[in-house]
């Protein structure tokens, strides 16, 4: 299974794009699919998407990793 890193940007600024926050402390992916591609946090190699298409996963979207708190975008 494709593993690919995700790159770690700054905060965008509100409205700019969609940004994905995980509220709580479990630490979990934002999206489980039935695709082949695992995201992962370009930091701390924490799972940001599991087993998702490329098609899933829009290129404007930015995910803030619930471990290290980084902001992830999808190359």
């Amino acid at each position: 299974m494709p593993r690919i890193n995700c790159r770690i940007i700054s905060e965008p600024q509100e409205g700019t794009r969609p940004i994905y926050k995980k509220n709580g402390s479990k630490i979990e992916p934002f999206i489980v699919g039935t695709g082949d591609i695992d995201y992962i946090c370009g930091r701390c190699d924490n799972i940001i998407a599991q087993n998702v298409s490329q098609s899933q996963i829009t290129s404007d979207a930015v995910f803030q990793c619930p471990n290290c708190q980084a902001f992830n975008e999808v190359e």
